[in-house]
């Protein structure tokens, strides 16, 4: 007994005839080696921790240091808010700029003055600033 069907059944769906396609695979690459923890972090900034080989933590460098660190601080980080203490009062706010003996002092209200260096007596670092 022989059964015929008047249509194939609809089960299948027609391929086109594709070509295969060439692709080429990576052959090789590079690796930078990982930073030791010496070369990162605050160090990078101070000029006599890269003398040395190893890491100064803020707390730990002269005043010069501090206002050196906070001054040369890469473009991309934000100002970081610092409280500093002199012999006629306390500041808060940012040190925008060290140059000859002075430093420039802007306060948390926007107000900006020159301070004599040698009438620093220390700076203690309170966070990043929200605008920047």
């Amino acid at each position: 007994m022989k059964q015929s069907v008047p249509n194939e059944p609809l089960l299948y769906i027609v391929q086109p005839n594709l070509e295969p396609k060439v692709s080429y695979m990576q052959q090789s690459f590079q690796a930078k080696k990982p930073r030791s923890s010496q070369q990162t972090g605050i160090a990078e900034w101070g000029e006599d921790a890269e003398k040395q080989g190893k890491q100064k933590q803020f707390q730990e460098m002269t005043l010069e240091e501090q206002i050196q660190f906070l001054v040369k601080l890469p473009n991309q980080m934000s100002r970081i808010k610092c409280h500093l203490v002199t012999r006629k009062g306390e500041y808060k706010g940012f040190i925008l700029e060290y140059r000859n003996g002075h430093v420039k002092f802007q306060t948390d209200r926007g107000n900006k003055f020159t301070i004599p260096f040698n009438q620093i007596d220390s700076v203690t670092l309170i966070g990043f600033s929200k605008d920047a």
